[in-house]
């Protein structure tokens, strides 16, 4: 894609975001690797659902800023760190999804007791970072450590962060991470959780690999099947009385 292209793709998932109440006012980033020594980000302060493709920064890898007026996301360090530590990332997409960011805020791991073949084939093992002050290098450090062998991580009291080869492919696995968030917290308010046993999940690992759906291949979340189990799960909670965990109004 060319980086006209791309700067309207970012604008795009901007809008996605905050159409599934992914993020609320300013909250979240989105940045996707141009070449070796550019890159786009979202601007700070700024509603990720009515950003412009003029107001994205162009930035090197130190966090210069080399082309745009508005000042960069607060979490570039974030970003930055990721790109250094995986060359075959080519976006990342960080949010504050309702329900993935409660299980981040309590510090339970997803990455245990899985109940779902699809988030294995769908993201792998989901990561989780401990907690770090935003905006400090101790958020940098803590993803450093995860995001080798991930593409999806909780970060501790903080929300999100997903990678992919394009942005939507990162923001598709943001997606799977909150559909899969919704469904654990629904089986836990109506019955104990029957987790796959670790020979399952390692099978589930082993045919995730055999069909290239991690690093560079990586299969997409259909959008109509994410919004059905959505509208499942929510249907199954409201009828629990639960109606508070980040549904998105039509």
């Amino acid at each position: 894609m060319s980086e006209a292209e791309l700067r309207l793709r970012i604008v795009e998932v901007g809008k996605r975001l905050h159409d599934r109440f992914f993020v609320a006012a300013n909250d979240g980033n989105i940045s996707v690797r141009l070449n070796e020594r550019e890159y786009l980000i979202t601007p700070t302060t700024v509603n990720k659902g009515d950003m412009t493709p003029e107001q994205l920064l162009k930035v090197n890898p130190e966090g210069k800023v080399l082309s745009g007026s508005l000042r960069p996301s607060s979490e570039m360090k974030m970003h930055l760190a990721v790109f250094r530590k995986r060359p075959d990332v080519q976006a990342i997409v960080h949010a504050h999804p309702p329900a993935a960011t409660g299980f981040a805020a309590c510090r339970i791991r997803l990455d245990q007791d899985v109940v779902l073949p699809e988030v294995v084939f769908g993201l792998g093992r989901i990561g989780f970072a401990e907690y770090g002050t935003p905006t400090t290098e101790d958020v940098p450090r803590a993803v450093e450590k995860e995001i080798p062998e991930c593409e999806a991580l909780l970060l501790a009291n903080h929300g999100a962060l997903t990678v992919g080869q394009d942005v939507l492919q990162a923001y598709y696995r943001m997606e799977t991470l909150e559909m899969y968030s919704r469904v654990l917290l629904v089986t836990k308010i109506i019955g104990e959780p029957k987790a796959l046993n670790e020979a399952q999940v390692r099978e589930l690992m082993q045919v995730r690999q055999k069909q290239g759906w991690g690093r560079g291949g990586g299969v997409e979340a259909d959008p109509q099947i994410v919004a059905l189990v959505t509208q499942v799960v929510l249907e199954v909670l409201k009828a629990q009385g639960v109606t508070a965990v980040g549904s998105t109004p039509r």
